[in-house]
């Protein structure tokens, strides 16, 4: 599980630096704004990656199941909006 841990936050790293904007407000209630990824998931969350759940919690001291990293891989991949050599880190 660890792997896909880090695997999620390599992502989460390489999309957010993608992009040079982060959003104005925080989309998760449970991550505060002096935590080590709040740009990282911020970025993510504005960019469509990742969703969080319905409660406005983003749960990211909780193991995330292969189903949420297949949808997060998948919404990474799909962003056209980023550098050639992000988009094949991305693809590999």
């Amino acid at each position: 599980m660890k792997k896909t841990l880090v695997s999620a936050l390599t992502t989460a790293l390489v999309v957010g630096a993608a992009s040079t904007t982060f959003a104005a407000a925080n989309p998760f209630s449970d991550v505060p704004a002096d935590h080590w990824a709040y740009d990282a998931v911020t970025q993510l969350a504005a960019d469509g990656v990742i969703e969080g759940y319905g409660d406005t919690t983003f749960r990211g001291q909780q193991n995330i199941t292969r189903y949420e990293m297949a949808q997060m891989i998948a919404k990474a991949m799909a962003k056209s909006d980023v550098s050639a050599a992000d988009k094949a880190l991305i693809d590999k």
